[in-house]
């Protein structure tokens, strides 16, 4: 079986995401967004080159970039288990973001 692993940036990150839809859409919205990101993790820990590279974003670092709604979720395709370093909603400063982060 594929694994994944959390870093600390995604693991804030997903809390973030949770505790947004709990207060602005309630338990069921926010549930099923958790289920999404979890189903997406274990689909890119089975595939883990699957995902684009966007040097406009993140310059030369081994990222590779999944859309899941309307974030994007960062992960390391050479580790195993499988790095989920971010999840960054799509409308942020994601160079920025990525670069105070140091992925």
């Amino acid at each position: 079986m594929s694994r994944y692993v959390l870093m600390p940036a995604a693991k804030e990150d997903l809390t973030d995401i949770r505790n947004y839809y709990l207060e602005e859409a309630g338990y069921r919205v926010a549930t099923q967004m958790i289920v999404e990101f979890v189903e997406s993790f274990r689909f890119l820990a089975r595939t883990p080159g699957a995902g684009h590279i966007r040097p406009d974003l993140a310059e030369e670092r081994p990222i590779l970039f999944w859309p899941m709604r309307d974030y994007l979720i960062l992960h390391k395709p050479a580790t195993n288990p499988l790095e989920i370093l971010s999840i960054i909603h799509g409308g942020r400063d994601v160079p920025s973001l990525i670069g105070r982060r140091k992925l």
